[in-house]
C-alpha cells in the first residue's frame, strides 16, 4: 500500500514539474523573418524566440527561420495570415504596399529617434494606433519586437556637402526616402543588401543606404566606398515586430500569452542598447580603416526636412489613418521637444 501511494505521488510531481510520461505535451511554433541569416536583425528574431522557449520552460517552443527558409522575405505576413506560420518578425514598414500608414510605425524620413518612438509606442497613444493599423488582418496578437538606432546615410565614392551633389547621383535606397531623393534630382535604384557592396564597386552605383553602422561593417562596405554620410535622417530609428496567427495565438493559456508580450518587449529594449554598443566599436573601425566621415550639414538637412514634410501632409491627405497617426506622432513631438530642450545638459 505504501509503495502504491509512493508511486501516485511521482507521477503527481511528474506531471507538476513536466518530466513525467503524462507531461503538458509543448506546443511548437513555426517563425519566419523578413532577414538574411547572421544579421543584427535575425538576432533579434532568434532572441525573441529563445526568450519564450526559456521562460515557458519549454511549454511554448517556437523555431526561428531566417528569410528564404520557409518563404521569402515579403511573404511572411501572408504566411501568418493563412496560417502557414504561427509568427512573422518583420517591419510594419514592410507593410507600406497594402497599409499607407504602415511605415510611420516602421520608420520615416525624419521620424523620431528611439527614445521618444518607444515612449510613444508604450505610454502615449503609439500602441492603440498600431493595434488599429493591422485591426482589418485578423490577427492574434501583433506588438513591436526590437527597434534599431539611427542608420548610416549613405556609403559614397563622391563626396556629398551640397544639395546640388544629389543631382545625377546613382542612389541605392527604398521607401519615402527614394521619393524624396528623387525629388532632389537623385536616381534612385532598389537593391537587395548582398548586391550594395557589388554595385558600388564596380560604379553601378554611386552611392548607397543600407542599415546601422555595425551591419554596414559585417557587409564590408569601407572596403568600397570612400565616404561615410552622417547622420540617419531617412531613418532615426527603425521598429521591428511579430505578428500571431488567431487560431494559434488563441489555443495558448494566459500565462504563455504573457510571456510572449514581456518576451517581445524585453528584445526591443535589449536590441537598442546592443545595437548601440556594437555601433559605437563600428565607427571607431571605420576611422581606423581611413573612411572619410562626413556629417550633412544641418542646412542641407532643413531643407530635406521640409521636402518630407510636404510628402507627408500630401500623403496624410490621401489617407485618414495616415492623417490621424501623423497628427498624433506631431503632437506627442512637439511636448517630447520642449521637455527635451529643458532637461537636456548642455556642459560638453
Amino acid at each position: 500500500m505504501k509503495a502504491f501511494k509512493w508511486m501516485i505521488l511521482v507521477l503527481l510531481m511528474s506531471l507538476v514539474t513536466g518530466n513525467g510520461a503524462f507531461a503538458e505535451k509543448p506546443i511548437k511554433w513555426k517563425m519566419a523573418s523578413s532577414w538574411p541569416k547572421g544579421t543584427m536583425v535575425q538576432w533579434a528574431a532568434d532572441e525573441f524566440a529563445n526568450s519564450v522557449n526559456t521562460m515557458s520552460g519549454g511549454r511554448l517552443e517556437i523555431k526561428s527561420y531566417a528569410a528564404g527558409v520557409l518563404m521569402g522575405a515579403l511573404e511572411i505576413t501572408d504566411g501568418v495570415r493563412m496560417g502557414t506560420i504561427d509568427v512573422a518578425h518583420c517591419s510594419p514598414a514592410y507593410q507600406m504596399g497594402k497599409l499607407p500608414a504602415a511605415p510611420l510605425f516602421g520608420y520615416i524620413p525624419f521620424g523620431m529617434d528611439a527614445v521618444p518612438y518607444l515612449t510613444w509606442i508604450y505610454q502615449d497613444e503609439g500602441m492603440a494606433l498600431y493595434n488599429e493599423l493591422y485591426e482589418n488582418y485578423k490577427l492574434g496578437y501583433a506588438a513591436p519586437c526590437g527597434i534599431l538606432p539611427t542608420e548610416n546615410l549613405a556609403w559614397s565614392n563622391k563626396p556629398i556637402k551640397t544639395m546640388a551633389d544629389f543631382k545625377g547621383l546613382k542612389f541605392r535606397t527604398s521607401g519615402y526616402w527614394g521619393e524624396i531623393l528623387s525629388e532632389a534630382g537623385a536616381s534612385v535604384m532598389m537593391l537587395p543588401a548582398g548586391e550594395i557592396y557589388e554595385a558600388l564597386q564596380r560604379n553601378v552605383l554611386d552611392a548607397g543606404e543600407f542599415s546601422i553602422p555595425s551591419m554596414d561593417k559585417d557587409l564590408s562596405f569601407h572596403e568600397t566606398a570612400k565616404y561615410l554620410l552622417v547622420p540617419g535622417i531617412h531613418q532615426p530609428s527603425t521598429f521591428l515586430d511579430i505578428t500571431i496567427n488567431k487560431k494559434s495565438w488563441e489555443k495558448l493559456p494566459g500565462d504563455l500569452k504573457e510571456i510572449v508580450k514581456v518576451a517581445a518587449q524585453a528584445v526591443t529594449m535589449r536590441m537598442l542598447t546592443y545595437c548601440i554598443d556594437k555601433d559605437i566599436d563600428a565607427m571607431a573601425f571605420f576611422k581606423e580603416k581611413g573612411v572619410e566621415i562626413q556629417y550633412l550639414s544641418p542646412e542641407i538637412q532643413k531643407e530635406l526636412a521640409k521636402t518630407a514634410k510636404a510628402l507627408m501632409d500630401k500623403k496624410a491627405a490621401k489617407d485618414p489613418f495616415f492623417a490621424k497617426v501623423l497628427k498624433s506622432q506631431r503632437t506627442f513631438r512637439a511636448g517630447y521637444n520642449s521637455y527635451k530642450k529643458l532637461m537636456t545638459p548642455d556642459y560638453e
